[in-house]
């Protein structure tokens, strides 16, 4: 399938911390892009109630304690309707083995996944920093609400934008031919 003619789902998750199987997810941000669109008016947000204390060093990333989650739906009664939001997209997400390892621990099996972080490795082998801040500053995309799902889900999704013509002048003009090339990545084999 043609990259510019697919609908996506760009999407990120916040957690407690970075263990898939000791913690949880706490935030869960997503939009829709029809190819090099993205459709900011197709949003998905949701705040979560890990049902336990979220550590200090965590909370300094993205700022969610868990007295302002206590009360807020669980994931499982939120997973429907992302899986409704998600559904017939292809996921695309920033260091994407680590969102989809907490993903898989709730049960959800999602394939395929474009991964910008492999994306940013395949096209510019030679940068030194592939974090999404440095990719958006690349691409002119402003980086609004770092660290929070949906703002992190919109930037993935502005970048990935900005990189779709880049890869088709490299001749990855199917949604294939990208993931094989990232699958070849060194970088790729890394899972959480």
């Amino acid at each position: 399938a043609p990259l510019g003619g697919l609908l996506y789902t760009a999407f990120d998750l916040e957690t407690t911390g970075l263990n898939p199987r000791e913690d949880r997810i706490i935030a869960l941000g997503a939009v829709h892009l029809l190819g090099r669109r993205v459709l900011k008016g197709e949003t998905f947000e949701a705040l979560l109630d890990p049902g336990r204390p979220i550590p200090k060093a965590s909370t300094e990333v993205h700022g969610l304690t868990w007295e302002m989650l206590k009360g807020k739906p669980r994931l499982e009664e939120v997973l429907p309707a992302f899986m409704a939001f998600i559904e017939e997209t292809v996921l695309v997400a920033h260091n994407g083995a680590f969102d989809m390892a907490f993903l898989r621990q709730a049960g959800v099996e999602k394939t395929p996944l474009v991964d910008t972080l492999l994306l940013s490795h395949l096209l510019f082998p030679d940068l030194e920093d592939h974090r999404l801040e440095a990719l958006a500053e690349r691409f002119g995309v402003p980086v609004l609400g770092r660290h929070t799902a949906l703002g992190d889900a919109l930037m993935t999704a502005e970048v990935f934008a900005k990189m779709i013509p880049l890869l088709e002048g490299k001749g990855y003009r199917t949604l294939g031919a990208v993931l094989r090339a990232c699958a070849g990545l060194p970088l790729a084999r890394l899972r959480y």
